[in-house]
C-alpha cells in the first residue's frame, strides 16, 4: 500500500529535520604541509603599490573564503560476480574513493594558484627527478556541510591529502569582466565522517560497560 502523500506530510518531515540542506553553505580546513611564498610575486606586488604584509601568511581562513565550490567524495564498492543457483549474483571484495576537486577564486597576488603550486612542487623535485617522502607532502582536509546558523551538520576528513592536478588557468581578451578561477583535485589514503567517529566511540563506551 503506497504512503499517503501531500504537501503537509512533507512540510511535517522537513520541519521534524531541521529543513533542507544548502549547498552554499560549507566550510574547509586545510592542515597545509610547509609551502614557500614566491618572492618575485611579492616584488611585484610591492612595486605596483598592492602589497601587504598579510600577503606573507598562509591563513585558513582565506583558503575557506576563498573556496567557491567543493564536493564532499563519493565511495564505490567494488564486486565481482559469481554463479549461485544458475544466476550470477554479484560479491563486494573491496571499495574505491573518487577524488575530490575544489574551485578557488584569484586575488591579485595569486595566492590560491601559488599555494597549490607550492604544495604540488613538495611531492617531487623537478629538478633532480625523484619523487619526496609522503609524509612529507600529505595533509589532513576537513569538508563541512554547515547549517543556516553556521554549524556544521557533517564533517568528512579525506586522510593524507595532496594535490594531484592543478588545473590550467584560462586567460583571453574578451574575458574582461570574469573573475579567473583554478581547480584542483586532491587524491587521499581514505576519508570518513563524523558519523563513522560517533559509532567507533559508541562502540568503545559499550565495549567497556560491558566488559
Amino acid at each position: 500500500m503506497a504512503l499517503p502523500m501531500n504537501i503537509d506530510t512533507l512540510k511535517a518531515t522537513l520541519g521534524k529535520r531541521t529543513g533542507l540542506a544548502k549547498s552554499n553553505r560549507f566550510a574547509i580546513y586545510m592542515n597545509l604541509p610547509i609551502v614557500s611564498v614566491n618572492p618575485t610575486r611579492l616584488l611585484t606586488n610591492f612595486a605596483s603599490g598592492n602589497f601587504n604584509p598579510m600577503q606573507v601568511l598562509n591563513d585558513p581562513r582565506d583558503i575557506s573564503l576563498l573556496c567557491e565550490s567543493c564536493s564532499l567524495p563519493g565511495r564505490q564498492v567494488t564486486t565481482a560476480e559469481h554463479t549461485y543457483k544458475l544466476k550470477p549474483i554479484k560479491k563486494a571484495y573491496g571499495y574505491l574513493n573518487e577524488d575530490v576537486s575544489f574551485t578557488f577564486l584569484l586575488t591579485g597576488d595569486y595566492y590560491m594558484k601559488g599555494m597549490f603550486d607550492s604544495w604540488q612542487g613538495s611531492v617531487f623535485n623537478q629538478e633532480r627527478g625523484t619523487m619526496n617522502y609522503k609524509d612529507d607532502y600529505t595533509s589532513n582536509v576537513i569538508i563541512q556541510q554547515l547549517n543556516d546558523k553556521h554549524l556544521p551538520i557533517y564533517t568528512c576528513t579525506l586522510r593524507n591529502a595532496f594535490p594531484t592536478t592543478v588545473s590550467a588557468v584560462e586567460l583571453s581578451n574578451g574575458n574582461e569582466n570574469q573573475v579567473s578561477r583554478v581547480t584542483v583535485s586532491l587524491a587521499y589514503d581514505d576519508w570518513d565522517d563524523n558519523a563513522s567517529f560517533a559509532g567507533a566511540a559508541i562502540g568503545a563506551l559499550a565495549s567497556k560497560l560491558l566488559s
